[in-house]
C-alpha cells in the first residue's frame, strides 16, 4: 500500500515559541509544517501569503497563532489589535469561506484573560467574558468574529482558550511568564520583582500536555470553544516555593503594585475539552518545575 500523505499544517505567528514547539513536535512522516511570519526569511514564509487561496490548497489545518501584542504591550499600544490583528483575521476568515475545501481552523485565544477574574470557582465556557485588559478584549472580539464566520459559512473552527504554557525557554526580556523568570532569578541570584503580593492565582499547563492536547484537536477536527489548561490554579507564592525547592536557592523578591489589567484569579474548568477529546493533563506543576530546573541546583559542598 502507498504511504499516506503527511497532513499539511500551516502555522501563523511562526517565530513565536509555541509555533516553534509545534514545528518540533509535529514532524514527518505524519505532518508537513509550514511557518508564516510578518518577518519572512529562511524557513519563515511571508504571513501575507496566507491570504492567497492557492497557499491553502491541500492544507489539513491552519493554526492561527499570529498576534501582535502581549497583555502588557497591548496596554502600551492602545488599538494595536484593532489596527492589525482583527483586520487580518477578518480577511483570513473571508478567504477561508471562499475555498471549496476548508482546512481546520484553530485559533489560539487566551484562557487567562478573556474571562477576567474568576467568580469564586473555575470558569466554564458558558460563563460570560469580562476581560479587564485590552488584550483580553481583543481576543474576545476575535472569538466573536470566528464564531460568526463559522456559523455563516459552515467553517470548521476550534477556539482554544489556553492558560499559561510553561516548561520551555523564554527570552529574559519578555514581560510574561512568572515561572521562567523565577527560575532565572534563582539560578542567577538576582532579585525578582513581583506584581502584587504574590497571591495572584493562575492556571499553568506544561508544554508537553499542551502539545498532546493539540494532537487530539487536530486528529478529531474538533470544533467549538474550549478551555485548555491544567484545570488547577496556583499562586505566585506557591511557584516561588517550588522553584526554591527544586533549585536549592531561595529567591529574593521585591514588589510593585499589580497593573489594573492583570487578572488576579484565573481558574479554568477543562471538563468540556476532556470529554470531547479523552485528553487529560499528565504533568503536575511540581513535576513541570522540577524538569525545568534540572541542572540548576548548586553542587553539594
Amino acid at each position: 500500500m502507498p504511504a499516506s500523505r503527511p497532513q499539511r499544517l500551516l502555522v501563523s505567528g511562526g517565530r513565536g515559541r509555541l509555533a516553534a514547539l509545534i514545528a518540533d513536535s509535529f514532524q514527518a512522516p505524519d505532518y508537513d509544517v509550514a511557518l508564516y511570519s510578518r518577518e519572512a526569511a529562511g524557513a519563515f514564509r511571508d504571513l501575507q501569503r496566507l491570504l492567497d487561496p492557492a497557499e491553502l490548497v491541500g492544507a489539513g489545518a491552519l493554526l492561527h497563532l499570529a498576534w501582535s501584542t502581549l497583555p502588557a504591550t497591548s496596554e502600551q499600544s492602545p488599538g494595536q489589535e484593532e489596527r492589525e490583528d482583527l483586520p487580518r483575521l477578518e480577511k483570513l476568515l473571508a478567504m477561508l469561506a471562499s475555498l471549496p475545501t476548508r482546512p481546520h481552523f484553530v485559533f489560539f485565544s487566551s484562557g487567562g484573560t478573556v474571562y477576567g477574574n474568576a467568580p469564586g470557582r473555575p470558569n466554564t465556557e458558558n460563563d460570560p467574558c469580562h476581560p479587564i485588559g485590552r488584550y483580553g478584549r481583543a481576543k474576545v472580539a476575535a472569538e466573536e468574529m470566528i464564531r460568526a464566520a463559522a456559523a455563516k459559512h459552515d467553517l470548521p473552527c476550534a477556539i482554544l482558550r489556553i492558560s499559561n504554557p510553561y516548561g520551555y525557554p523564554v527570552p529574559s526580556g519578555r514581560v510574561q511568564g512568572i515561572i521562567p523568570h523565577a527560575i532565572r532569578a534563582a539560578t542567577e541570584g538576582r532579585t525578582l520583582t513581583l506584581w502584587g503580593d504574590g497571591h495572584a492565582r493562575k492556571d499553568f499547563i506544561h508544554y508537553t500536555d499542551f502539545l498532546a492536547a493539540l494532537r487530539r484537536v487536530l486528529a478529531s477536527r474538533l470544533t467549538g470553544t474550549f478551555n485548555l489548561g491544567a484545570g488547577e490554579s496556583h499562586s505566585v507564592t506557591e511557584i516561588l516555593d517550588l522553584v526554591a525547592r527544586h533549585t536549592g536557592r531561595k529567591i529574593a523578591t521585591t514588589t510593585t503594585p499589580a497593573p489594573s489589567w492583570d487578572v488576579q484569579d484565573s481558574r479554568l474548568d477543562i471538563s468540556r475539552f476532556k470529554a470531547a477529546t479523552g485528553w487529560s493533563p499528565r504533568t503536575s506543576l511540581d513535576e513541570g518545575i522540577r524538569r525545568s530546573t534540572v541542572g540548576s541546583r548548586p553542587p553539594c559542598p
